[in-house]
């Protein structure tokens, strides 16, 4: 005997009454939710929505997939969101076919319900899709694709990416970094020397992830062979990084100190002396300095900027010594400001001598960019001695508006010590400064001192 419901929310809870009667009807169950569905009531189907995630059996889930393209598309998102929370396969070809909706919404609710119901088959489809699409689309598809389970889809991603175009190729290899395929390394090593540059730049990010130690040799051939600066950017990044999974931090660089003796090219020498700063093992530094020794002044820019990017403080003197006494302005300039992002970096020396160490900087720049350099530097320094260095240049009209952004900074930094002196330093910024957003953050330490 069939059964008819005419149902309005204010009737819900009789519905959930009668689901139990319903789930024995297969067939009326799913005509009762599907008549609900194509209904105007939102109250009941969201009711029936629950029913279809509760209701066991192949049949059901067919029968209700073959529905799907009958309903509106506010339905067909909830019946897609349901049949995803299913986890039954049987519903994949219907949400499949959903993807190609003219709808977005709809297109948006079949993607993400198939990172519940695909397998390595949809891998293509996925890929394909977050490479057409933007915004909440193409998220919803990658979310999808990097969440499909199965022991065969990490092989398909890596299978299909030599058959791609460059765009479905750029998902594929964030797929594999995304899942974490180590086995991705082989074939990322190929992409790294694809001919579009997308394809490069999204194979060298996912190297840094999927790539161990091991592959260091191999990543660094790639980085002698870069040709264009945003690839030897990009390259020396993964090779840092993957050098900083070796634990023994005297033995991080060694896969580029025992090829760059070998190595003749110019700039695959830079190439390779620039990496050794991103890197900052120690042992590196003996060659460092001496490769700003050499004739080419290629190689000393490189070693220089090497320097001037190291982790510690460990060179510092030696970037002072060449901002001393280089005589390209280029390499001192270079120098100098390394040597007063070290200063910064150092945390061993008093307050004075830190001091000391700005104001020689303040003496070697040779113009006002540079000098604003050395009070932005200071300006990270939390001592009286720094406080009275930036105060001094408040009456500078080329350094002045540095000088307040650093006496603020400063003084909030110091405030527990000095309280006085930070209240009266801020006072007198809050009056003096034209800087409307530099009076605001100055009446903030102040508000936050009482």
């Amino acid at each position: 005997m069939k059964i008819k419901y005419k149902i309005y929310g204010s009737l819900a809870l009789l519905l959930m009454c009668l689901c139990g009667v319903a789930l024995s009807q297969e067939h009326e169950a799913v005509k009762m939710v599907l008549d609900i569905l194509k209904g105007d009531d939102q109250d009941m189907q969201s009711v029936a929505i629950t029913m279809v995630k509760d209701m066991p059996g192949a049949e059901v889930t067919k029968a209700l997939a073959a529905e799907l393209p009958n309903l509106s598309a506010k339905s067909q998102v909830q019946l897609l969101s349901a049949l995803g929370d299913r986890g039954d396969a049987a519903a994949r070809p219907a949400v499949v076919a959903a993807v190609g909706s003219q709808d977005q919404s709809v297109r948006i609710a079949a993607l993400r319900a198939l990172g519940q119901l695909g397998d390595e088959t949809t891998v293509p489809l996925l890929a394909q899709s977050a490479a057409g699409s933007k915004g909440a689309e193409q998220k919803a598809a990658r979310d999808s694709l990097y969440r499909l389970r199965g022991e065969k889809v990490d092989q398909v991603v890596l299978d299909e990416i030599p058959k791609a175009d460059a765009a479905v190729k750029v998902e594929l290899i964030g797929a594999a970094g995304q899942r974490n395929i180590k086995a991705a390394v082989n074939p990322l090593l190929k992409t790294a020397k694809d001919s579009d540059r997308k394809v490069r730049t999204e194979s060298f990010r996912v190297l840094t992830v999927v790539a161990g130690p091991e592959h260091l040799p191999s990543l660094v051939g790639l980085l002698i062979e870069a040709k264009s600066s945003s690839d030897i950017r990009e390259c020396q990044k993964t090779v840092a990084a993957v050098a900083h999974k070796i634990e023994d931090k005297n033995k991080q660089a060694q896969a580029v100190l025992t090829v760059l003796p070998k190595v003749k090219p110019i700039q695959s020498r830079c190439a390779l002396l620039g990496v050794l700063g991103k890197i900052g093992d120690n042992t590196a530094l003996p060659v460092l300095t001496a490769a700003i020794k050499e004739k080419d002044a290629a190689i000393q820019t490189a070693a220089i900027r090497s320097l001037a990017e190291w982790p510690t403080a460990r060179p510092m003197l030696d970037l002072r010594k060449i901002a001393e006494n280089s005589e390209n302005k280029l390499h001192r300039i270079l120098a100098l400001r390394g040597f007063v992002r070290l200063i910064g970096v150092e945390t061993r020396l008093p307050d004075a001598a830190k001091i000391d160490l700005y104001k020689k900087a303040m003496s070697l720049a040779p113009d006002v960019n540079e000098k604003r350099r050395v009070l932005s530097g200071l300006a990270g320094t939390k001592s009286r001695e720094a406080l009275d260095m930036a105060t001094a240049y408040l009456e500078d009209e080329s350094l002045y508006r540095e000088a307040e952004y650093a006496v603020v900074k400063i003084a909030e930094g110091v405030a527990a010590y000095f309280p006085d002196l930070a209240k009266d330093t801020l006072n007198k910024i809050i009056k003096k400064t034209k800087n409307d957003t530099l009076r605001e953050l100055a009446q903030e330490v102040l508000d936050k001192m009482e």
